[in-house]
């Protein structure tokens, strides 16, 4: 397997993470903010996290053998499909998934570095641990996104598409 793929695949790939990692982002930002997360090394551990996120998802994307055979199928349609709606319908999740998401996550990094983690992190005391929450949060996320994008390609799977194949995706979309 090929670790890398063409430079303009993978520009393309990171310019399309970039906008849905923000926007999927937001919600859990402003509850991170109202929830006294607002020091500036927690906010950069914030960003770096989802940064890290975009990278990660960019470069699997923009992997050769994800592109041969995975972008232009039924299932790289459905994740499509479901990665626009995640990003779509962020700011609309905002009282619900998103905000459940966050919960678990930081009782999950409370119950792992016990409960000065998190507190210690704001203080600067123990830098690490809002980047690791903010990694959590977003593996959360992608779950759901996971989730949605089985269930799409299922649902077309069962109702069946008419033997057509799917629209292949725009040259250095994912």
């Amino acid at each position: 397997m090929k670790l890398w793929s063409e430079r303009e695949v993978f520009l393309a790939s990171l310019r399309g993470w970039a906008w849905r990692g923000a926007l999927c982002a937001l919600p859990s930002f402003i509850w991170a903010i109202m929830l006294q997360f607002s020091r500036p090394v927690q906010l950069v551990e914030m960003v770096a996290g989802v940064v890290t996120y975009v990278g990660v998802f960019a470069w699997i994307t923009a992997l050769p053998d994800y592109v041969e055979r995975v972008r232009d199928g039924h299932f790289g349609w459905a994740l499509r499909i479901a990665a626009n709606t995640r990003a779509a319908l962020a700011p609309l999740l905002f009282f619900g998934p998103d905000m459940f998401l966050g919960a678990v996550s930081i009782a999950a990094i409370k119950a792992i570095g016990g409960p000065a983690s998190l507190e210690g992190a704001g203080a600067g005391v123990a830098v690490g641990w809002t980047y690791v929450t903010t990694l959590v949060q977003g593996a959360f996320v992608s779950a759901t996104m996971l989730l949605l994008a089985l269930l799409i390609w299922g649902g077309r799977e069962l109702l069946g598409n008419g033997g057509r194949k799917p629209r292949p995706a725009v040259h250095g979309t994912s």
